[in-house]
């Protein structure tokens, strides 16, 4: 992915395997009713940010609560931005695990240390979204 302006994030399609293609207005439909545990999803980042920097960020956990030990933020890549500028909800998102990056590291604290656990954020964070367009996807069958 190559933008005018140069992109930070770049991805490789050929690990990519299974997920969605999903336009901005749509994730953000299927974000704001999910909620896991008292854990939320947010779009985080401005969607004018999208064309210089090839994605969009989707908060999840606390959006009140700048604290790592309880929010994490993935990006997410822009695959397709054509008529975006008219309306943001326009922009296309790729999500799919191995497309979608944190950008810092979650940490937990058991027994006074602090642990990671990146493979379970991930899971955590994508497996609601996955579940919810899936279901999406069967209503407007």
């Amino acid at each position: 992915m190559n933008w005018k302006s140069g992109c930070p994030m770049s991805v490789d399609f050929r690990e990519v395997e299974l997920g969605f293609v999903v336009s901005l207005g749509v994730l953000r439909d299927v974000l704001r009713d999910l909620n896991s545990n008292g854990r939320r999803w947010w779009v985080a980042s401005d969607p004018q940010d999208a064309e210089e920097t090839g994605f969009v960020t989707v908060g999840h956990g606390d959006p009140k609560c700048t604290d790592r030990l309880n929010t994490l933020y993935y990006r997410l890549p822009v695959v397709g931005n054509e008529g975006w500028k008219t309306r943001a909800d326009r922009l296309i998102l790729l999500l799919e695990p191995s497309a979608v990056l944190a950008e810092d590291p979650g940490y937990y604290l058991e027994d006074g240390h602090l642990l990671q656990d990146p493979v379970q954020d991930l899971f955590c964070f994508y497996q609601p979204i996955e579940r919810a367009l899936g279901s999406r996807l069967q209503a407007e069958k």
